[in-house]
């Protein structure tokens, strides 16, 4: 999923508004007619799994 802000107004909601968690396919859509650019995603880091210490049996 992927989030766009709108450059321009469009189906009733302001320029500056982020459509938030659209297809790919509607995201590449609404940059291709000129009303929006996508954001870049903040990658979440992966969690680290808990290591056995020298001390752990």
């Amino acid at each position: 999923m992927t989030n766009v802000l709108l450059t321009k107004k469009y189906k009733g909601r302001a320029a500056g508004s982020i459509l938030m968690d659209l297809a790919d396919g509607q995201a590449t859509a609404l940059e291709t007619i000129g009303v929006g650019q996508k954001l870049k995603e903040e990658e979440q880091p992966a969690p680290r799994k808990a290591g056995k210490g020298s001390d752990a049996e």
